[in-house]
């Protein structure tokens, strides 16, 4: 029956050993959480010194900071040129007024009513596909590749908006393209 105790305690004393190897196992990966939670705060942290010295600073950094100040200056300046053409992409204005966008070929914004600013026309003629001014002689618009048709004499219309060009009906009080007083 010795045998048989003895084996007893050894099963036992593995359990024990196995039970306290998974609680310090469970215990490390706690702590590890935590330490990764702290870093983390610590990098926010520095995040937000950062952002609190190029607001007060950013007009005169110190010399150190100089270049990092640039880089980051340069990189907003980036991100609003991106966004502005994807605005042009999708066919998107900003409303001066309130800050809603507004689809380009509105003459009004319909959040707040403000008329929209009437976009400037080339000079000369445009590609039907893209609307780039196209330079007299040229087979191909540079700016989209569409064979360019050479310009037909068009009738002289008999009302044209002063602000777009664009025919307007007779009698009407308003351009129907671009929202300009008739």
């Amino acid at each position: 029956m010795a045998f048989f105790d003895d084996l007893g305690k050894k099963i036992s004393q593995a359990g024990q050993s196995a039970v306290q190897k998974t609680k310090d196992i469970t215990d490390i990966a706690k702590l590890n959480s935590s330490i990764s939670d702290e870093k983390s705060k610590i990098e926010g942290l520095y995040s937000e010194i950062g952002k609190l010295y190029v607001k007060l600073y950013g007009e005169a950094p110190a010399d150190a900071f100089a270049g990092l100040v640039s880089g980051i200056k340069t990189a907003e300046e980036n991100i609003v040129a991106y966004q502005a053409q994807i605005k042009d992409i999708k066919g998107i204005r900003v409303c001066d007024k309130c800050g809603a966008d507004v689809p380009t070929g509105s003459a009004f914004c319909s959040a707040c009513g403000n008329a929209m600013p009437v976009p400037e026309q080339p000079a000369g003629p445009v590609c039907a596909n893209c609307g780039k001014a196209i330079e007299e002689g040229i087979k191909f618009c540079t700016g989209c590749g569409t064979p360019v048709e050479a310009p037909a004499e068009a009738a002289p219309a008999a009302n044209k908006c002063p602000g777009c060009g664009a025919e307007v009906p007779e009698g009407s009080l308003f351009c129907t393209s671009c929202g300009t007083k008739m």
